[in-house]
């Protein structure tokens, strides 16, 4: 015999609990409260003018699919469930519904059996045609007592039993409650003295029972989760997690009630791909790995043919490649990759081709992204995700900026014409963030805008939810990076608080550590830049090499800013860093310009990067990097040059500049024509004149960043050139504000002169 069919006759010994369902109290409690109202319909039914009214009728229903489609609850859980006003039920119903458990509770295992069979015989069974049963045996209430009965018939005499015992555990924990206060002293009187004649009758069975209990070991297990019960909750929270994260269950408490599945229904594979879920959610790794094994090794014995198998363990593969791209393990993605490409291969499922060739250009390199996204039939929506990685790939490699949107347009038309609601959030989120690339920050503003406008709106269960995924919080932690970007902190502070994800995280304490560098608190912007390292090294390397040159350190902030730049140009995917490399560069020839007396070099490094830039199409990175040339031009004693070439940038600039590159350009700018004005004369004055009122502008922008050691400076420049026009007023108030701004800066604020742009 082969081995496959060793395989075979081995399955067959596999025993799927899952697939039972066990007996619990809180299922019997379900049945009680479905027999009390099936008996309030058949006695209305009997009063022709008496009927229930169709609100009392809809909530029970609704209530009822709620009851069966959930968990066990305890029962201070149910009772809390049908006080609490959420649902329109008869107090008579109620009351018997209470009367019923109590019989249960004092008369023993008789009256359980009894509440469950007779349930059967009195509601589905049709006593003639002019009077059908009150509920039918396909409807899912028929469905779920038929099963009940079916199970209960199944226990043996000690699984009854200790069926029983539990109820009564069961029903002790919820007494009194809420539902028991409601009843009239008459029902409870009746109740009272049917106990006390009840007890003294079943005493002795009752601890026959209990007896037979302690003695003997019983195969009864109680469980929480049914089969049907844990595909519901797990198909619902895994859309939940897909589409909007803040709607499904937070993660400890869903991470509680995976396990109590996993606890009842062992061999139930799709919740451990749930906790995979919930685990990649919060980033944590050996959880994430765990649950990926246990959800694809546990089905592998009960897969009949080789076929079904080579697709388990494809998909394996795959959402491993996934997990590692998550968690930045990109050689392992890779093997990951690799494996997913030739099982389907060997399958011909192009499908998971184009999701393998997805996830290996995410984890690849240049060369590596280049051959995954070659062309290869795909199916409309596996195209429009190729489109958006293309997209990406083309912008990183200094494709023109308008065959990359074209890119991003055929994208579109797909998602559009097939419906694609995640796909369409994606490509907005990616356009914004080419936008932003490319340094135009009103444009990347209205996609984001766009995108959090979009009415991605769909049905879950009984209600709606809004897709709210990871590209949605990209873009609103764009958006916060735009008005941060733009210096209004209070409104970046109430739209950062609506985004907790990674990213926003990221963004926030980003902008915050730089807030705090402009004010020159350095404790804070320390400690936003430890907790930054842990979302994005190199952005806190460079954010650490500013506050050393802030703080008048040149020779660290060089070392990082080399660290920076060697990682740079080492990386396999270069291509990505060339933003952050640009940026080293420019804080460099800061550094150099204003800690070394030797410019020719600072020039030849600028040049350097304005060349990368304009290659790379980096167009405000350019602008930026023409402005300190400008700068440097202007110390040199160049000042006509730096006239032309500041006046030439400050358009880019102050469109689609931050706040401070606002400010630090109009400045530039302005001393750049102080520097070339006429010696004497009425044009002399004119120009003067001007200057001030565009100090004012430059005031108000480093004010709304907090960079007040640099207002500071602003009003002394201020003073002097009213006191060279001769407005003595203007000059006194400019010289007390300077007066009062130092008196309120601390010390280590004003030790930041060594900035000269």
């Amino acid at each position: 015999m082969d081995a496959g069919a060793e395989n075979l006759d081995f399955i067959k010994l596999v025993n799927v609990k899952g697939n039972v369902d066990n007996i619990t109290p809180h299922k019997i409690a379900v049945v009680a409260f479905i027999r009390e109202y099936g008996l309030l319909k058949i006695e209305a039914r009997e009063m022709s003018e008496r009927t229930i009214a169709p609100k009392y009728r809809k909530d029970f229903c609704i209530l009822a699919l709620k009851l069966i489609q959930c968990p066990d609850m305890e029962f201070k859980e149910l009772e809390a469930l049908l006080t609490d006003g959420r649902y329109n039920l008869l107090s008579v119903h109620l009351q018997n519904f209470c009367v019923r458990l109590q019989n249960i509770y004092i008369n023993g295992i008789n009256a359980l059996m009894d509440c469950v069979t007779s349930t059967l015989k009195m509601l589905m069974i049709e006593q003639s045609e002019v009077k059908p049963s009150v509920v039918n045996r396909c409807s899912v209430i028929g469905f779920y007592l038929r099963r009940i009965v079916l199970h209960l018939d199944k226990l043996t005499f000690i699984q009854l039993g200790t069926l029983y015992k539990s109820f009564c555990q069961y029903y002790q924990k919820g007494r009194p409650g809420l539902m028991m206060r409601s009843l009239s002293k008459e029902k409870l009187h009746n109740i009272d003295s049917q106990a006390s004649t009840s007890i003294n009758d079943e005493s002795r069975p009752q601890e026959i029972i209990s007896k037979l209990i302690a003695d003997k070991d019983n195969n009864f297990e109680e469980c929480q989760w049914s089969r049907k019960q844990a595909e519901l909750f797990t198909a619902q929270q895994a859309n939940l997690l897909q589409i909007n994260p803040k709607m499904a269950l937070p993660p400890k408490q869903l991470q509680k009630m995976t396990m109590q599945i996993i606890h009842d229904i062992p061999e139930y594979p799709d919740v451990h791909f749930l906790s995979f879920l919930n685990c990649l959610r919060m980033k944590e790794f050996c959880g994430a790995q765990e649950s990926l094994y246990n959800c694809f090794d546990r089905p592998v014995f009960s897969i009949g043919n080789g076929s079904d198998k080579n697709k388990n363990f494809r998909f394996a593969a795959l959402n491993r490649a996934a997990m590692h791209v998550q968690f930045g393990h990109k050689p392992l993605a890779m093997e990951g990759v690799r494996e997913a490409l030739a099982k389907a291969q060997e399958a011909g499922d192009s499908a998971c081709m184009s999701h393998a060739a997805a996830w290996g250009a995410l984890a690849g390199g240049r060369a590596r992204r280049a051959a995954l996204l070659s062309r290869m039939p795909r199916a409309p929506r596996a195209a429009a995700a190729a489109a958006q990685f293309m997209a990406l790939h083309a912008a990183l490699n200094s494709v023109k900026p308008c065959e990359v949107f074209q890119i991003i347009s055929k994208g579109d038309s797909l998602n559009y014409m097939h419906s694609l609601t995640d796909l369409t959030m994606a490509a907005l989120a990616n356009t914004a963030a080419l936008w932003g690339l490319y340094g135009k920050s009103e444009m990347a503003s209205i996609n984001c805008q766009l995108l959090l406008n979009l009415n991605t709106k769909c049905k879950i269960g009984m209600g709606a939810a809004w897709q709210w995924g990871d590209t949605s919080a990209t873009a609103g932690a764009g958006a916060v990076g735009v008005v941060a970007w733009r210096g209004h902190v209070a409104m970046a502070t109430a739209l950062a608080s609506h985004f907790t994800t990674p990213p926003a995280r990221a963004l926030n304490l980003r902008y915050h550590a730089t807030f705090a560098l402009r004010a020159g608190k350095w404790e804070e912007a320390e400690q936003s830049i430890r907790e930054l390292a842990s979302f994005d090294r190199w952005e806190s390397q460079l954010l650490k090499a500013e506050m050393y040159f802030l703080k008048g350190d040149p020779t660290n902030s060089l070392e990082t800013l080399q660290d920076i730049l060697e990682n740079c140009k080492t990386e396999d995917d270069s291509q990505h860093y060339i933003p952050l490399r640009l940026k080293a560069m420019i804080l460099e020839s800061e550094v150099e310009h204003s800690f070394s007396s030797v410019q020719s070099i600072n020039i030849i490094l600028l040049n350097e990067a304005l060349t990368i830039a304009r290659l790379s199409h980096l167009h405000y990175l350019a602008a930026c990097i023409e402005m300190h040339i400008a700068n440097v031009q202007l110390h040199m004693g160049c000042s006509k040059k730096a006239l032309l070439l500041a006046r030439k940038v400050l358009p880019t600039i102050m469109e689609h500049g931050s706040a401070y590159d606002v400010a630090r350009g109009m400045l530039l700018y302005t001393k750049c024509r102080i520097a070339t004005v006429s010696p004497a004369g009425d044009a002399r004055q004119q120009v003067l004149q001007s200057c001030c009122e565009s100090l004012d502008i430059v005031k108000e922008n480093f004010s709304k960043v907090g960079a007040q050691n640099r207002v500071l400076q602003t009003w002394y420049l201020q003073a002097r050139l009213f006191h060279d026009i001769g407005n003595i007023a203007a000059r006194n108030q400019c010289a007390w504000m300077f007066r009062q701004l130092e008196s309120q800066l601390p010390l280590d604020t004003l030790q930041m002169s060594h900035i000269v742009f």
